[in-house]
């Protein structure tokens, strides 16, 4: 099919006929003037206009894979066709790459059809443009596959290429129990043959990353790439797609073929997302690296990444760690509660495209498959709730961005009490980079310290009470050995723990009590003194001969000299002095 033909036919003006009427007669005129007519009709002055299109209106992030259908771009423009096989340049942009890229189109069906088409165009998200010899990590989304809760999964992943059509079948495993998100690495090469986990390609060669399971697969370009008629641009689900050929345009949508299941995990199975490995080892904030997001942990810390809103009560909490408690009781029966939850993408300020908050009762493992109602909310689709039980009322989620955090807020009305519950808050990015954080929120009760006797010192810390039986000279009590904190007997934190020192008659008191301070154990033990050693009496020892060197002959000759005189006066008084002296 051609272009539309627009054409102009031109003629003398009225005018110039009258005139040559009265000069040679009417007769002699019209034989003149049929020759005017067709010496001065110009030949008919045409011209086709190009038509765009391309294969259908709606396409997916898979398109043009290894094995699939081609994405195709057609061209209709006559007055770009000569005598030998054409070629031309169109220009394909996105609302992710608006810069766009250019691409050659052949013509097709011979050297005199008018019409250019190419089919060797690929969409690809993240890193999908490979240097030559790089490593991959490659990231899967597959809850079906998370088939086994408490142990770690396994997903068959095929990698192929345009010089390794066969391609190469790899085992990625599961991030970790129960994630339903799986990795491993790929390394492009040019080798004899695709082994291991390295598969053979060459430059400008076609990469397509495929879940055999859910069958979605990654489309990359091997670079450099020395092929004009082979394309590539980045774009994602919703995106514009747009070719345009001398100033003629034609869309397509990017649409989702990415799905919610019912099976073993159900969630979101996505596309295989790609990071080169080169990247991953950045710091420090660069634009282009790709890493999970981030509650306020890690290399940008931040301390307000859950905001708690209880009517008009507005509470700012750290959740930078993996565990966090707060004093707070957040299912309260009827009372609105909005929690937003602030992340942080140093490649992008709104790469969270996931994050579902999980209710799971205190006491329970933090698995979403232990919660009792979940508020999913997934990037372009409607706010996904489950809430078999109907614990909440209203229930909705939203996000937005301010240009350097992204927030992400799900808002509830509790229909029934719960003074403990704990939310496991799931995110991943739209390169399937995913991070936890649990929040454990309880009802703040404060400690209520009793009424002591004279001289009865309370310690919630074991530390500081032997440091102060040490500096009084006591033994620490057997009471002291084994239980050292509150954990000791209360590993939820649902108690007390602590010890009361009576200076008087010297004793210690071990206390267990629940979390209201009511005890419910003691055991009392007196304090030992140290034993007083009594110190020696060295004072008979005089030490008045000064040490002789042996090496020195003179000095030892003296000192024997000395002695044997002394013994000598001394034996002379024993003779001569009356017995009695003795």
């Amino acid at each position: 099919m051609h272009g539309k033909e627009i054409c102009h036919l031109q003629i003398p003006s009225t005018s110039s006929a009258s005139k040559i009427i009265t000069r040679y007669g009417l007769q002699s005129s019209l034989l003149f003037l049929v020759l005017f007519l067709v010496g001065f009709m110009s030949a008919p002055q045409c011209f086709a206009v190009p038509t765009v299109s391309w294969t259908g209106g709606t396409h997916f992030l898979g398109d043009s894979g290894i094995g699939g259908s081609p994405t195709i771009i057609t061209v209709n423009d006559s007055a770009a066709n000569t005598p030998s096989l054409d070629h031309i340049l169109v220009h394909v942009t996105s609302t992710s790459d608006p810069v766009g890229v250019s691409l050659n189109l052949t013509e097709s069906g011979g050297s005199s059809t008018g019409i250019f088409k190419n089919t060797n165009f690929i969409f690809y998200t993240g890193d999908g443009l490979i240097p030559i010899g790089r490593t991959v990590t490659v990231s899967i989304s597959d809850p079906d596959e998370n088939t086994h809760p408490t142990t770690i999964d396994t997903l068959r992943v095929l990698a192929q290429s345009t010089s390794d059509i066969a391609g190469l079948s790899l085992n990625f495993s599961e991030t970790g129990i129960n994630t339903g998100i799986f990795s491993g690495k790929i390394t492009f090469a040019t080798v004899s043959g695709s082994s291991g986990s390295t598969l053979n390609v060459h430059a400008g060669d076609e990469v397509s990353i495929r879940d055999t399971i859910s069958s979605l697969n990654a489309n990359a370009l091997i670079t450099p790439n020395p092929d004009a008629g082979f394309g590539a641009i980045l774009a994602k689900i919703g995106d514009t797609v747009t070719v345009t050929y001398q100033g003629i345009s034609a869309d397509i949508l990017i649409g989702n073929d990415t799905h919610h299941s019912g099976g073993g995990g159900g969630g979101l199975i996505a596309h295989p997302g790609l990071v080169l490995d080169a990247l991953i080892g950045l710091v420090g904030g660069s634009p282009y690296v790709v890493s999970p997001p981030s509650f306020g942990g890690r290399d940008y810390h931040f301390s307000d990444g859950l905001t708690l809103t209880q009517g008009d009560n507005k509470t700012v909490f750290d959740i930078s760690h993996y565990n966090q408690e707060i004093p707070r009781q957040v299912m309260v029966a009827g009372e609105q509660v909005h929690m937003t939850f602030k992340t942080f993408e140093s490649y992008y300020s709104e790469g969270v495209i996931h994050m579902g908050l999980y209710f799971i009762p205190r006491g329970q493992d933090m698995q979403t498959t232990n919660s009792i109602a979940f508020i999913e909310w997934q990037k372009g689709e409607p706010v996904k709730l489950m809430d078999p039980m109907h614990i909440l009322h209203n229930a909705s989620a939203t996000s937005n961005s301010d240009g350097k955090f992204q927030y992400t807020q799900f808002s509830f009305t509790p229909s029934k009490s719960y003074d403990k519950m704990s939310f496991l808050v799931r995110t991943w990015n739209d390169h399937l980079y995913t991070t936890d954080v649990r929040v454990h929120d309880a009802v703040e009760v404060p400690p209520s310290f009793k009424t002591l006797a004279a001289g009865v010192i309370r310690y919630d810390d074991i530390a500081d009470l032997q440091e102060k039986l040490q500096r009084e000279q006591f033994y620490k009590p057997e009471i002291m050995a084994h239980i050292h904190d509150t954990s000791s007997v209360f590993p939820d934190q649902n108690g007390n723990v602590y010890w009361l020192y009576d200076t008087m008659d010297h004793s210690v008191t071990l206390v267990i009590s629940d979390a209201n301070d009511n005890e419910v154990y003691s055991y009392k033990s007196l304090l030992q003194p140290y034993a007083i050693e009594k110190k020696g009496d060295y004072k008979f020892m005089y030490f008045t001969v000064k040490q002789l060197s042996r090496w020195d002959t003179d000095q030892m000759q003296k000192a024997m000299k000395s002695e044997e005189e002394r013994a000598m006066s001394v034996g002379l008084e024993k003779r001569i002095m009356p017995q009695s002296k003795w």
